[in-house]
């Protein structure tokens, strides 16, 4: 469901919204991707195996982070099941997880120069419509996060079509979780797939691979997310924090960490930003909030190691303490 882009809180409102449509037993947030069996392989080290992906770390932090939250995933029958504990000791719905006849399985290389390589080994089957529970159907929002490209975009027209936010990741859409990253640097599949979301989320990684974008050029890409019909843009900048834009209204917010503090690891950084937004987006429907949000709740992340498990992730209260502190920082500038 696209709604209008000045009809969220913090912005002019032109007319009501309210994100609480969701039917009896529907979680509040449904993630719809892949699920990895990792291997990280760091330059000192070598963590596996890994539950990995965009919608693991992100529904086990909302989970921590107190929300309802489930998840639309395939996986084979020789998916490690000790990986898969962790969902149910949050209390990550699985009713959307499907067995079929083969696992998602990569090696995720960082580099020394702070690049990294993803390779897949094997890949589950494409996840359709027909996939999704129809209570996940009643959601406030659908989040797709997809490894690389395993959500056709029939799939995702006709998700759009209800009475529900639609949010994406361009990791999986020729980005950084990608294995092939398109050639020419148009933007072509973004400009069909644009206008069936509400929110668009993006990494300079991503914005490189697929629009040819540099670092210091995250405001363009932001505007040709939203001329291509996004309502809401969000690109996180690493340890430059993110940036978010509504069209009428941009703001860049500096990372909970920035200029302090060790960075240990980074896995899994941008999916647990977009379990902070989506937490907070859920509440307040405003988008800066979300993103400041999204900020504190990345700086407990990438603190510690250890891949998709739950010490990674902070609680709803630990989350909100450093918000508080964050607010009180930036009022002091």
């Amino acid at each position: 469901m696209k709604v209008a882009r000045n009809s969220f809180r913090g912005l002019e409102m032109a007319e009501p919204y309210s994100l609480d449509t969701r039917g009896a037993g529907a979680p509040e947030v449904a993630l719809v991707g892949h699920i990895l069996n990792e291997r990280v392989i760091f330059p000192d080290r070598v963590l596996y195996p890994v539950l990995g992906s965009p919608v693991a770390y992100c529904s086990i932090c909302l989970a921590r982070l107190g929300r309802n939250v489930g998840i639309v995933t395939k996986i084979g029958s020789d998916f490690p099941k000790h990986l898969l504990e962790v969902f149910a000791q949050v209390g990550v719905r699985q009713e959307g997880v499907i067995t079929t006849n083969a696992s998602t399985t990569d090696e995720l290389i960082y580099h020394k120069d702070g690049h990294k390589t993803l390779k897949f080994l094997s890949r589950a089957a494409k996840i359709g419509y027909s996939d999704i529970p129809p209570n996940y159907l009643e959601s406030q929002i659908i989040y797709l996060c997809p490894m690389d490209h395993e959500i056709e975009e029939a799939t995702i027209e006709r998700l759009s079509e209800g009475r529900r936010l639609m949010m994406a990741d361009l990791g999986g859409f020729g980005g950084a979780t990608s294995e092939e990253h398109p050639t020419v640097k148009d933007g072509m599949e973004l400009q069909r797939i644009c206008r069936f979301f509400d929110v668009v989320k993006a990494s300079i990684e991503d914005l490189e691979y697929i629009l040819g974008i540099g670092p210091s050029d995250y405001e363009d890409a932001t505007k040709l997310l939203l001329r291509w019909g996004a309502n809401i843009v969000v690109v996180t900048l690493g340890r430059d924090g993110a940036f978010v834009s509504t069209g009428e209204r941009s703001m860049r917010f500096p990372a909970y960490l920035e200029g302090q503090g060790d960075v240990l690891d980074q896995t899994g950084a941008g999916d647990c930003f977009s379990a902070g937004f989506l937490s907070e987006f859920l509440v307040t429907q405003d988008p800066f909030e979300a993103t400041l949000h999204g900020n504190v709740v990345t700086s407990f992340v990438i603190e510690r190691t250890g891949g998709a498990c739950a010490n990674r992730m902070p609680s709803k209260g630990e989350a909100n303490r450093r918000a508080m502190e964050m607010r009180a920082r930036l009022a002091s500038r």
